[in-house]
Formats: structure tokens, C-alpha cells, sequence
């Protein structure tokens, strides 16, 4: 054999082990690709821990907001955040809206529109009237609730810190429209999630599983809450304070940063925002932006991401919705990850 010839054959040895040690480095690390860009997950420090059991969990009949979402398993200890009276959130198909307007849609819609805010799905709501809310509330014995401050409840002077409070006292004490009704109805919602209340369906106002509810409530004792982070915009507009509000989902949660996407009606059916939002949202994006298209003559939806690194992201959403053709875009939007132009041939 010639010498030259010995020679390729020792460079093709070694390009075959290289190649070996390669493939076995990449499958100990778990598939990762080199230079792979990294996920949501990835990002905020999630990777390996699934996402809590949620519900939107409603108390009405207040002058202010009264809403949260509680969080249970998943690896995660039990947590409670509270979406504070005046803030503006995106409602799927009705835009920019208070929290006390979303407070007053039908449960499901509710529901909804929480889990936009938060920007994950929540399977599960329950709508309780504060009044409802107080006969829970002793019919367990009352409340220790860790009051932030000294208040006057019913003739009363409370807190701070530490106070057993009776269901009168605790409605009284939230139907005050008060400036700091959030860290109010944080405090009390603290205390009733400690004491692992049973709460049996005629407690409930409105609930899509009472089961699902009482199981999530029940094993929700111990959980912190946390009132989500706001700033205000123009003087007035109260909207969440990025990117503090999503930091703080996925460590209450342990979920990833959601998709955004900008959600445009270019069919004209009437409430195709919130059926778009139902398909959506289990899948990891949050609707930011909400509109109609030129015109209502779309008859294919029209996904398109904007840059490729979002390819990925735009055929998960037209798998979702089960519809559209997927294009890319490298127009930069400044908004959204992906928009969608929803046309007939989404049924939702």
C-alpha cells in the first residue's frame, strides 16, 4: 500500500471518530444542536420544570377588580398572583380593557383574557360574589389575615400584621374602594388560600369543574401571592411592567415567556378574537394586539412570522388553529413574533 494512500486512510479514521465522539457528546447533552439558539424555557431558567395547575379565580361585587391566579403542582410550590384593580390588559377580540370590565364577562371569557394577561392557558375559573365569598369565610372559623397596615373595618381598628378576621369584616374590608385594594385582596386571598378551604359548587357563582376548583383550592395552602408588577403609561393606563410581569409568572408558575401575536380579523365573523385566543393560548403565545384587517375578504388565514427564528412559532400557531398558509416576513414589527390574518376558513 502506498504511503499516500496509507495516509487518507488515516485521515478518514480520523474524521470517523470525531464524528462518533461528536454524535455521543450530543446525545449525553440531550439532542441540543451547537449554536442552537436557546428556548423560552431556556431563557428564564425553567428548563425542566412543567408549569403549575392554574385557576382564575374571581371574587365580584366589589367596586375594584378582585381576580387572581392560583397555581398549584408542577413542580412548583403553591402561588397566588393578583392582577391589580385599573389594569389594562388585552382582551382577545376586544383590545385594551380594565381589569373590573374583565371582571364582569361570563366566566369562560374571564378565564380567557386571565390566562392572555398572564400569557399561559388556564385550565380552570371559578367565580364566587363577595358576599358568598364572607359565608365561606365563616363557615371555616374566619381568618388570620397578615394585615399590611392599620385599617378601620366596621368600627373596628385592625393590624397590623396578624388578625383574625370574621366573613363581614373581610367583605367589609374589600368592598372599599381603596387605593391599595391590591395589596388588600392579596393579603386576604393569602389567608384564605392557607386555610385549604372546602368549597363545594353552591359556593361558586360560575365554574367550568368544581371538582377541578375545590382541588385546586384545597391544595393551594401555603402559597405566596404576589401582586403582578404595574407602571403607568400616558398619565393614566395602568399596563403590566415588563419584563418584571413575566419574570415573576414563570417563577410563581414555572412557565416560559409566551409568543406574542398580533391577531387581526380579516373574516368578519363576529367574536373570532376569542375562539382564535381558545386555540392559541394552550400553545404558549399571548395575543398583544387585536384588530380588523383592511377588509373581510380573506378567505385563507395568513400566519406570517416575522424573521425567520420565529418559522418555528408561526406553523405551531397554524397547527393550532388547524387552518392558514405560513409565510416569513423580515420586516421587523416592533409588536408581535408572529400576526395573523384570520380568514373564512378558520371555523373556530
Amino acid at each position: 500500500m502506498s504511503r499516500r494512500r496509507r495516509r487518507m486512510y488515516a485521515i478518514v479514521a480520523v474524521l470517523v471518530i470525531v464524528v462518533i465522539v461528536a454524535a455521543w457528546t450530543r446525545l449525553q447533552d440531550g439532542g441540543a444542536s451547537v449554536g442552537s439558539s436557546p428556548t423560552a424555557s431556556d431563557s428564564t431558567g425553567l428548563q425542566g420544570r412543567g408549569p403549575s395547575k392554574l385557576l382564575a379565580f374571581s371574587v365580584t361585587g366589589a367596586p375594584n377588580a378582585l381576580l387572581a391566579v392560583v397555581g398549584i403542582g408542577g413542580g412548583q410550590p403553591p402561588a397566588g398572583l393578583v392582577l391589580p384593580p385599573g389594569m389594562t390588559v388585552i382582551v382577545p377580540g376586544q383590545g385594551e380593557t380594565p381589569t373590573e370590565q374583565v371582571q364582569a364577562l361570563p366566566g369562560d371569557s374571564m378565564r380567557i383574557s386571565l390566562s392572555n394577561a398572564v400569557g399561559v392557558w388556564v385550565p380552570h375559573y371559578a367565580v364566587m360574589n363577595l358576599n358568598g365569598f364572607g359565608d365561606t369565610i365563616d363557615r371555616i372559623g374566619g381568618l388570620t389575615v397578615n394585615l399590611p397596615d392599620v385599617y378601620t373595618v366596621g368600627g373596628s381598628v385592625l393590624g397590623p400584621g396578624r388578625t383574625h378576621m370574621s366573613g363581614n369584616q373581610v367583605v367589609t374590608f374589600l368592598y372599599e374602594k381603596a387605593e391599595d385594594t391590591a395589596l388588600r385582596w392579596s393579603s386576604v386571598l393569602q389567608a384564605f388560600l392557607k386555610a385549604a378551604p372546602a368549597v363545594p359548587r353552591s359556593d361558586l357563582v360560575e365554574t367550568d369543574d368544581a371538582a377541578a376548583v375545590a382541588a385546586v383550592l384545597g391544595a393551594a395552602s401555603g402559597a405566596e401571592v404576589q401582586v403582578a408588577p404595574t407602571k403607568v403609561v400616558g398619565a393614566t393606563a395602568i399596563i403590566p411592567a415588563q419584563p418584571d410581569f413575566d419574570e415573576l409568572v414563570g417563577r410563581l408558575f414555572g412557565t416560559p415567556i409566551p409568543v406574542r401575536a398580533f391577531v387581526q380579523n380579516g373574516s368578519g365573523i363576529p367574536g373570532i378574537g376569542e375562539a382564535v385566543a381558545r386555540d392559541l393560548l394552550p400553545q404558549g403565545f399571548r395575543i398583544v394586539l387585536t384588530g380588523n384587517a383592511e377588509s373581510f375578504n380573506h378567505d385563507t388565514t395568513l400566519i406570517t412570522a416575522i424573521g425567520a427564528d420565529h418559522l418555528d412559532d408561526a406553523n405551531r400557531a397554524r397547527s393550532a388553529l388547524g387552518v392558514g398558509a405560513v409565510r416569513v416576513s423580515q420586516v421587523p414589527s416592533g409588536l408581535a413574533d408572529v400576526t395573523i390574518v384570520v380568514g373564512r376558513d378558520f371555523k373556530g
